[in-house]
């Protein structure tokens, strides 16, 4: 346990000891408090005029998501060269001869870069929820719960990125990532927008079945649409049987467990 505290820890500081990383930090802060322009304005639809409450809710239900999806980018640009750059300026030889063992190494080194992302994400989504007290006046209990509940999607972005990296080029291994969660975002918005009542309209003389590689794709939309039910209080209805927490936990351990044999059997 000290070992893979060691590596966890020697993770993070390399990382926060880039200027870059305090840069980017800076910067999506800076563009998170334009949010305080929206709180201000007048706003009418369908000629009822809505209030400061009211507006500040739905803006920063967007800049959830719009932070969730965000930080997986950035959990993806993280790992994808991460243990190839430890092999080539020799930190992965230099650990691997004292008594550590693969799976300590690598999983120290996940984790510290989910820790990170993670971390990143909380801070972002904790200044719009203080942007949201300060300047509409509101609270929003569960806005911090589904930030640590969205942590599972940054889990599962940096264990498959870097499990791709050890077979594929670092910039394939981040675009595979970035692939299935893209598709995760357009298949589950589609049929979550499907069950809607508008969807149930324009939908009723077509009616379709959500087809079976959509029930057992990563549901990583899916857990953000559930992370926004806990902000919400809403009850959150799953696209199929299984709930997309258990799905996607299903898929943390299977990222975890090919990543360990993965490394497991690389030759360093």
């Amino acid at each position: 346990m000290r070992n893979f505290l060691y590596i966890v820890k020697y993770t993070v500081v390399d990382i926060i000891n880039q200027k870059s990383f305090f840069v980017l930090l800076a910067v999506s802060i800076g563009f998170l408090l334009l949010l305080r322009g929206c709180y201000s304005g007048n706003y009418v639809v369908n000629g009822k005029s809505l209030d400061s409450v009211t507006v500040a809710w739905h803006a920063s239900i967007i800049a959830f998501h719009i932070v969730a999806g965000g930080v997986l980018l950035i959990a993806a640009i993280l790992s994808m060269n991460l243990l190839s750059r430890d092999r080539d300026d020799g930190t992965v030889q230099y650990m691997l001869s004292k008594p550590l063992a693969r799976i300590t190494y690598v999983a120290g080194r996940a984790v510290g870069i989910w820790l990170v992302s993670f971390a990143f994400m909380f801070v972002l989504h904790l200044t719009i929820f203080v942007i949201t007290l300060i300047s509409a006046g509101g609270a929003m209990p569960g806005y911090l719960a589904a930030s640590c509940l969205c942590s599972v999607n940054v889990l599962f972005m940096v264990l498959l990125v870097c499990t791709m990296s050890l077979f594929m080029p670092d910039f394939a291994a981040a675009m595979v990532g970035i692939g299935v969660v893209a598709v995760s975002f357009v298949a589950d918005s589609l049929f979550h927008a499907a069950q809607s009542r508008l969807g149930q309209a324009l939908l009723a003389n077509h009616p379709a079945g959500i087809p079976g590689w959509e029930m057992v794709w990563p549901k990583v939309c899916s857990m953000q649409y559930c992370a926004v039910s806990l902000i919400k209080g809403d009850v959150f209805r799953p696209l199929g049987s299984v709930h997309p927490v258990l799905v996607m936990a299903g898929y943390v351990c299977l990222a975890a467990a090919g990543l360990a044999f993965a490394f497991q059997r690389k030759e360093i």
